[in-house]
């Protein structure tokens, strides 16, 4: 017999030999992926910028709403002051605080501009329907440079007890006063006559201070420090001012615990300050008081 060679079935090494396919390259491996970094960072800036967009546009809201309820509270409660014709009671006051207590919070503007923020006192009294009512507000912690605006009120007084309101106000702690609004670094009131003019000195006729006390600043040259309008007399109308640095600005702020590095920092923040600014006319001021003595 003649002997049959054995085949080697499903051999690999005698098997057809596969076809071999290409693959990518180190350079086109690297072009697609750098390509792929260039698509991801500008999704990722412009997701950044959109989020600070919406952040600005929150930060702005807040703050447009928080001095636009303060300007709004102002005045409507201002449009009621009216005089007591009691001598000796303070119907309007409003004052910067002493200088061994307080002083202005500048902030830079320019190379050769810079903006004086003044903190004030505000109290009044508000005749509505036979009924009195004593408003006051102030800023608390003022050597900081700023702080968190608090409301005083006093309803349903009696006349007798309008005279010792003024002292009540200046004397109560802010923690039993009404929380307003944060981050004021500016609260400025000037007053004004019945013919628009800004009161700088007593009315006339003033006889033994019965009816004002006006006193320049002697912390900030050029603004009133004091103003006290008593028996009669209230201003014809008022200038406020507001300032407000946003929320995220006074968090940081107010992390701060040492006033003057507080102040410090508050100085460089005029970029996110905003200014509130209105003119209210009190239609119960009484012109006889703008008479001279006769």
């Amino acid at each position: 017999m003649m002997a049959v060679p054995l085949q080697r079935q499903n051999d690999p090494v005698c098997g057809p030999r596969p076809h071999l396919r290409a693959g990518f390259s180190l350079v086109e491996i690297l072009v697609v992926a750098g390509l792929l970094s260039v698509i991801v960072l500008g999704l990722v800036a412009m997701f950044s910028q959109t989020q600070r967009a919406f952040r600005a546009g929150l930060t702005q809201t807040d703050v447009l709403e928080a001095g636009r309820l303060v300007n709004d509270m102002l005045r409507q409660e201002l449009v009621c002051a009216a005089p007591t014709r009691q001598s000796g009671v303070v119907n309007f006051y409003a004052e910067i605080p002493p200088p061994l207590l307080y002083q202005p919070l500048y902030q830079a503007l320019s190379v050769n501009q810079q903006r004086t923020n003044v903190l004030m006192d505000l109290f009044f009294l508000t005749l509505e329907n036979q009924r009195w009512t004593a408003i006051g507000y102030r800023v608390a912690n003022p050597e900081a440079g700023g702080g968190v605006l608090y409301r005083y009120v006093a309803t349903n007084l009696l006349p007798e007890e309008l005279r010792p309101q003024l002292v009540r106000f200046i004397t109560t702690p802010v923690t039993h006063l009404n929380r307003v609004a944060d981050g004021v670094i500016h609260f400025r009131v000037r007053a004004f006559d019945t013919n628009g003019l800004w009161i700088r000195a007593d009315l006339p006729g003033n006889i033994n201070r019965h009816k004002s006390d006006i006193r320049l600043s002697s912390v900030v040259p050029g603004e009133v420090g004091l103003y006290a309008f008593k028996s009669n007399a209230i201003p014809a109308a008022v200038e406020v001012e507001l300032g407000v640095v946003e929320r995220r600005t006074w968090e940081r702020a107010a992390s701060i615990p040492v006033a003057t590095a507080r102040r410090a920092f508050l100085e460089q923040q005029a970029g996110r300050t905003h200014l509130f600014r209105q003119w209210v006319n009190l239609p119960m001021v009484d012109p006889t008081a703008y008479r001279g003595a006769p």
